[in-house]
């Protein structure tokens, strides 16, 4: 793959790489193992590419791992996005997604548009209760992160084990940070 490619929606070229994890919004980190991909060509990512553009230039069942590391709160539209991890990730793979919570300092700034909380995923994981049909994912992990000031009173152990009291009582008096949630998509093949 040429450093720098720009992938047009329009051409749904799909990337070929023997590489198994995908790190999307990469922000200039770098990841030898993975393939970097990110809107802003300074960041020098491997594929260029905004999300809010489906499909993704990416073949079905490609990736073992992908990770989202603060890069969906900046998207205009959850589903597509849910739809295109669950359609290149592989059966057995695991998707990480890490977001602001929407208590945090950090959640509420003019290049975020989604907000999250706890449940804010449970419309895409199996068995939950939910008005959206479709692909699913199964849920390994889900978690809120907090400041240490909060976590030296084992606030957010407390928290984790009762999410629906924390965000319907304590969300804004003990802020949170961040919301990590692991899923793994559920698939026939």
């Amino acid at each position: 793959m040429n450093q720098q490619e720009l992938i047009k929606p329009s051409s749904r070229r799909e990337i070929e790489t023997t590489k198994s994890k995908l790190v999307l919004g990469h922000a200039g980190k770098q990841d030898d193992d993975a393939v970097t991909l990110d809107i802003d060509p300074e960041h020098n990512p491997d594929v260029i590419h905004d999300l809010n553009q489906c499909p993704y230039p990416f073949k079905d069942n490609q990736f073992q791992e992908i990770i989202c590391h603060h890069v969906l709160e900046h998207l205009e539209n959850l589903p597509p996005v849910m739809s295109e991890l669950h359609r290149i990730c592989r059966k057995d793979g695991t998707i990480y997604i890490e977001v602001p919570h929407h208590s945090s300092w950090c959640a509420n700034t003019p290049h975020h548009k989604l907000r999250f909380n706890f449940f804010g995923f449970d419309d895409y994981i199996e068995d939950e209760y939910t008005w959206l049909k479709g692909k699913k994912f199964r849920l390994l992990k889900k978690e809120i992160t907090f400041h240490r000031a909060h976590r030296r009173f084992f606030l957010h152990k407390i928290f984790n084990k009762y999410p629906m009291a924390y965000e319907r009582f304590w969300t804004y008096m003990f802020p949170a940070e961040h919301f990590k949630i692991w899923l793994s998509p559920m698939k026939e093949s």
